[in-house]
């Protein structure tokens, strides 16, 4: 509808060098109107924040365009003033250059955010993971180891789950540990077990002060 509208305007009003250069960058305008609607509209609803400074980056681009289309083409065309063809030219290509490197720019930040959201998600499900096999050592425990095993099961719950490469060893003796704990509780040894929840949770509290510091 933008482009027709603006070609309509184009057939009827005097043609010169202003008008014509004026109509390419509403014709551009429009583009990037439908460009930047589709990228709002496209992908899912996570990552609407970053998908939505697309069309508000573009916002000042057609609005200055317009702007100066409007204002040049009526000064051109009344005999007021006529603005030199090379000046519009060149400020035309300085705005798209700046609004492609703020597009740039824009874009670079959202594959960050993204791949930020991709490792807290894997941080996430991997401690979930320890959650699932603390719980189900718990629920197929004896009653008498019920009580460390739960009380390790609420400090893995409650621990961070983000990681740093710097706690990989803790959490590499968590994993062994839990699987030990296992294997303990079948075989119903209890002064095992209870020594193993004390270590491991030494080692959750260790693995703590080192995310804390890192923070």
């Amino acid at each position: 509808m933008a482009i027709a509208i603006v070609s309509a305007l184009y057939i009827l009003i005097r043609k010169t060098p202003v008008v014509h250069t004026a109509y390419a960058s509403l014709l551009l305008a429009a583009l990037i109107i439908g460009a930047s609607l589709w990228q709002l509209a496209k992908g899912s609803a996570r990552d609407y924040i970053t998908r939505l400074a697309f069309p508000l980056a573009l916002k000042a681009y057609v609005t200055t365009t317009i702007a100066m289309a409007v204002i040049f083409v009526t000064l051109d065309l009344t005999g007021a003033w006529s603005i030199p063809f090379s000046i519009y030219a060149a400020a035309l290509l300085i705005i798209i250059g700046l609004t492609a490197w703020k597009l740039l720019v824009i874009g670079a930040a959202a594959d960050a955010i993204s791949q930020v959201d991709e490792q807290v998600q894997s941080n996430v499900s991997n401690w979930k993971m320890l959650q699932a096999n603390v719980e189900a050592t718990l629920n197929a425990a004896p009653a008498d180891m019920q009580p460390d095993i739960t009380a390790l099961r609420d400090s893995i719950r409650y621990a961070d789950p983000m990681s740093k490469p710097e706690v990989a060893p803790q959490e590499k003796e968590i994993a062994s540990g839990l699987e030990q704990l296992r294997e303990y509780a079948k075989e119903h040894k209890v002064d095992e077990v209870k020594a193993l929840c004390e270590r491991l949770q030494d080692v959750l509290r260790d693995r703590a002060s080192k995310l804390k510091i890192l923070k």
